[in-house]
Parts: structure tokens; sequence; C-alpha cells
């Protein structure tokens, strides 16, 4: 008994195997004819080819391959099914974005065909501007200003205290005071030279994502997916989405770097020792004063 059970599970087993096997070779030449019927614009006996090669064979190439044919022939809605269909497969597919592009084209497509109801449009709310307050003319406010070149006197018998400065004599001036050196100076050019190089990352990673587009591309072109494109545009993609991050978190950097030397330098120039001399003169003395800020 266990010799007749081992033997019908042998047969059962290869039975199965050939079957899988001819169902894949099958599947084969419904795609091989389906792509024939597309190159040659036959779109409705190529959406039947790839029907039966999906039933045989459930590839999701054969998904991407309907929702091209459905869209070439002009049945957008079937087009919009097999594109989310793959990308529910497939989420990571090199070619997304393209795919993303196209979803939203039929979408727009299928909305304009016979049956479908064309979304509202939406009239934005009138700009109201207010016009600024001005003062009627006449109720301006009255300033006494004395004529160009009078002078106010101070009042009879006015002596200035001891110690207060007078007006500077003409032709005085004090003495120029040595510019302070710029502490902020190297934390600004550090800020520089790392925005610098988040600005290369960025350059790289926008090499990256050419990677991967050319990949997408490929992979779209192509009749049958090719692995070795998809991994490409995969370690493409990851590898563009890394750069940015990089080069973000560097431009960040460098302009923190850049502001707070602004504030160093800022600081510096508050602290600045400030020297200055003035002549007192009163009717009972003459001097000078020496003023010392910081």
């Amino acid at each position: 008994m266990l010799g007749a059970a081992l033997v019908c599970a042998s047969a059962s087993a290869w039975a199965q195997a050939k079957e899988s096997a001819d169902n894949k070779a099958a599947a084969k030449e419904h795609y091989t004819r389906g792509t024939s019927f597309y190159d040659l614009g036959r779109y409705d006996d190529a959406i039947k080819e790839f029907e039966a090669a999906y039933q045989l064979k459930n590839d999701p190439a054969f998904l991407y391959n309907l929702a091209q044919s459905y869209r070439q022939a002009g049945n957008h809605e079937r087009a919009l099914h097999f594109y989310k269909t793959y990308l529910r497969y497939v989420p990571k597919a090199p070619n997304r974005a393209d795919i993303e592009e196209k979803i939203k084209t039929e979408e727009q497509l299928a909305a304009q065909q016979p049956g479908t109801t064309p979304p509202a449009v939406t009239t934005p709310p009138p700009v109201i501007t207010t016009p600024p307050v001005t003062t009627p003319p006449g109720n301006e406010p009255s300033v006494n200003v004395p004529p160009p070149g009078t002078t106010t006197a101070p009042p009879p018998g006015y002596t200035p205290p001891p110690g207060t400065e007078a007006a500077t004599p003409p032709g005085y001036a004090p003495a120029a005071t040595p510019a302070a050196a710029d502490p902020g100076r190297k934390f600004r050019i550090a800020g520089a030279a790392t925005a610098a190089v988040g600005a290369a990352l960025y350059v790289v990673g926008i090499i990256e994502w050419r990677r991967a587009v050319s990949a997408s591309k490929d992979v779209e072109s192509a009749a049958t997916f090719d692995p070795e494109a998809q991994r490409r545009g995969q370690s493409a993609e990851t590898a563009q989405w890394w750069l940015y991050t990089l080069g973000t978190v560097a431009v960040g950097a460098g302009a923190g770097l850049w502001f707070y030397g602004n504030h160093v330098t800022a600081a510096a120039e508050t602290t600045t020792w400030r020297v200055s001399l003035a002549p007192v003169l009163t009717p009972n003395e003459g001097g000078a004063t020496l003023r010392i800020t910081y």
C-alpha cells in the first residue's frame, strides 16, 4: 500500500510539473503573438493574447502590457484599472513615476468620455482692496520749524555747569577708532564651504535621478522586463534620495554657521571701545573732557 501511495504521489507531482511547463510555454506563445499585434497597431487582438497569457501565468508584466494596450485602444477606464493593479503587485517598480503620470492623464481622459460628469469649475472669490486712509487737506498738524541758518540762543545769564560738554568747534574731528577684528569670519567661511558641499551632493543626486529615469525608460520600452535594468533603476533611486538628504543637511548646517558668524561679529561690534575728547569752555574755567565707552 505504501509503495502504491508513493507511486501515485510521484505521478501527481510529475503531472503538475508537466502542466506548469505547458502553461509557461503556452503563455509565452500568447505573449509573443500579443507583442506582434501591439507592434502592428491591432490593440484589441493584443489585449486578447495578453489576457490569455495572464490566465496561464500570473506575471505582473502582462498587467502592464494590458494597460498599455487599453491605453492605445482608447479604453481609458480599463487602462486605469490595469495600471493601478500593476502598481499594487509591483509597488517599487523602477518606472513608477512614469506610470503615475499616465494614471493622471488617463483619469482626465476618462472624465471627458461620454457618460461621465466633468469636474465642477470653481471661480475664485473677488479680491477686495481697501484704499489707504489719507488725511484730508488742511488738517495736517502744524510743526514749528526754525528757518534755515538760525540757532536758538540760551537765555541771558545762563552759565553751563562745570564738566558739561560744549559744542564741538568747527574743523574738529575725533580720532578714528581702529576697526575691530572680525571674529565671525571663520564661521562664515566654514558655512559657505559646507553649503558648497551640500550643493555638490545635490548635483550628484540629480545625476542619479537621471540614471533612474533612464532605467525606467528602458524597462518601459522593453517588450519584457529586464531584471538588471530594474535593479539598476532601484539602486539609482535609492542613491538619489540619500544624496538629496545629505545635501539638505549640509546646506542647513552651512546656513547655520553663516548666521552664527554674523551673530558673533555683531556681538563683537557692540562691545567695541570708543574714546572721544571734547573741550569744555565756561566763563570761569577751560579744559577738556575724556569719554571712554564700551
